[in-house]
C-alpha cells in the first residue's frame, strides 16, 4: 500500500449500523491539534465552515458552506484531550464522533471514533474521513489540503476493495 492508504480506518458492523475508528500521529502538540477540531476558524480550514459553542450542551456543526451541513451538540468537552458530539443531516441520521487526543513525543496521538453510521453508507463515510484526517494533517503542517472530492473519490475505491464494499451507495 502506498502512504495514503496504508493507514485506513477500521470499521465494526452492528447489524445496519458501522462504527468506525481512525488513528493518526500528528506532528503538532496536543493544543494545536485541539484548535483543529473546536475553532471554527482552524475547523474551516480544513472541514468547511463550522459554529462550535464550546461546552457540554453547546452547538457543534460543520460543513455548513456544503451541500450536506452536519448539526449536532457537543456531548462530552475536556480541553485539551477529549471531544464527542452527535450529529446528523437530512441524509445521515443521528451519530456519534469521537476525539481522543494524547501527547505522543512532540506529536499528538489521535483516535477518532465515528458510531452509529448507516452500514449502507459505509463507503461514504470511511473514504470521507480519512481524507479528512489527512486534510488535518496537511493544515496542522501547514500545507494547503487540497481537493476533497477528489481525493474522497479515489479512496471510495480503495476502501470498496479493502472492506468488500462494491455495492453499498457511492453518491451522497
Amino acid at each position: 500500500m502506498s502512504a495514503a492508504t496504508d493507514r485506513l480506518g477500521t470499521f465494526e458492523r452492528r447489524g445496519d449500523y458501522i462504527d468506525v475508528r481512525f488513528e493518526r500521529l500528528y506532528r503538532r502538540p496536543v493544543d494545536s491539534v485541539w484548535k483543529s477540531l473546536t475553532e471554527p476558524a482552524r475547523l474551516a480550514d480544513w472541514m468547511g465552515q463550522s459554529y462550535v459553542e464550546p461546552f457540554v450542551g453547546g452547538r457543534y456543526e460543520t460543513m455548513l458552506d456544503g451541500l450536506k451541513p452536519m448539526r449536532g451538540r457537543v456531548r462530552i468537552w475536556e480541553p485539551p484531550t477529549l471531544l464527542e458530539y452527535d450529529w446528523h443531516s437530512d441524509h445521515a441520521p443521528v451519530s456519534v464522533a469521537r476525539w481522543e487526543l494524547a501527547p505522543a513525543g512532540a506529536g499528538t496521538r489521535v483516535v477518532f471514533e465515528h458510531r452509529g453510521m448507516p452500514y449502507a453508507n459505509s463507503n461514504l463515510m470511511l473514504p470521507g474521513w480519512h481524507v479528512y484526517l489527512a486534510h488535518l494533517g496537511a493544515v496542522l503542517d501547514g500545507a494547503p489540503p487540497g481537493s476533497f472530492e477528489t481525493a474522497w473519490r479515489g479512496m471510495q475505491d480503495v476502501y470498496a476493495r479493502r472492506y468488500a464494499l462494491q455495492d453499498l451507495r457511492r453518491e451522497p
